[in-house]
């Protein structure tokens, strides 16, 4: 009986020891699959370096609508103000590049960075600044320092001529074909005449009516109103060959044929430089 019982003590104590030990191996030792995925190993995000400060008077960032303003920011804005006379629009130009990423509400980040270069002019009334937007090829660009990402022009806007982007809009009175007496077109066209003289650029000029008359007679008011500016162009010295005529007719108005108004604004002559 005796030899019985110390078997049977024997027997169950080899048993809690090989659950004690089992218990041991798996909690002190650890089981790395079940380790890995109660406590998943995170990787640390790369810190993004804000650009706070810049050499240049008026900047951005990479993928950035904000402006970067440097010390000569002042003296900067003062000099395109001061530049701006009565009769003209400042025309901004946000430039972006096609793989920068565009995460604003405008639709790309040209729009974006014109829309907060024209927040720092708010002296100039809204009726006098025009924001558009331009793709540039720079692919290769250092992306951890500021740039360059707007330009400024002074567009003419007065009752003769209206400069909207790179086109010029000429305009001409009710059923003529003789350049406006006016000092602020010859003005114009002068400066037009020596700048493509030095460049070797082309003209295109296209001769616009309002909708009053037959579609053949606009088509042929056109042409003549067209010829009106390219023979004072030639006069200053430009080769007609670098001249080129075309007309619309009536075909493309900018404005209701509705009104005199309106009518007074689709006749026009359409100046491009290219």
């Amino acid at each position: 009986m005796r030899v019985f019982v110390f078997i049977l003590w024997l027997i169950l104590g080899l048993i809690y020891w090989w659950i004690w030990d089992s218990g041991l191996d798996s909690c002190c030792k650890g089981d790395s699959t079940k380790t890995t995925e109660m406590m998943p190993v995170q990787k640390k995000a790369e810190p993004t370096k804000v650009i706070a400060k810049s050499t240049l008077p008026l900047a951005f960032s990479w993928s950035g609508e904000e402006t970067i303003k440097g010390d000569g920011f002042k003296a900067y804005k003062d000099s395109i103000l001061s530049a701006l006379k009565d009769g003209e629009i400042l025309e901004i130009t946000g430039l972006y590049r096609e793989n920068e990423k565009n995460t604003t509400k405008f639709p790309n980040l040209g729009i974006a960075r014109a829309n907060k270069v024209r927040e720092l002019f708010s002296e100039i009334p809204e009726n006098r600044i025009r924001i558009f937007a331009k793709m540039i090829e720079e692919k290769d660009r250092d992306k951890t320092t500021s740039f360059i990402s707007a330009t400024f022009r002074n567009a003419i806007n007065n009752e003769n001529i209206k400069e909207i982007d790179d086109v010029a809009l000429i305009y001409f009175p009710f059923n003529s074909t003789s350049k406006l007496q006016s000092g602020k077109i010859e003005k114009y066209l002068t400066d037009v005449a020596e700048r493509v003289k030095s460049s070797g650029e082309k003209i295109y000029l296209t001769g616009h009516t309002d909708s009053i008359g037959s579609d053949e007679s606009n088509h042929i008011l056109g042409i003549k109103r067209a010829n009106v500016v390219r023979d004072f162009l030639v006069l200053k010295g430009v080769s007609i060959a670098n001249i080129i005529i075309n007309s619309k007719g009536e075909d493309t108005p900018i404005a209701t044929n509705a009104t005199s108004d309106g009518r007074a604004k689709n006749r026009r002559v359409e100046l491009k430089i290219k």
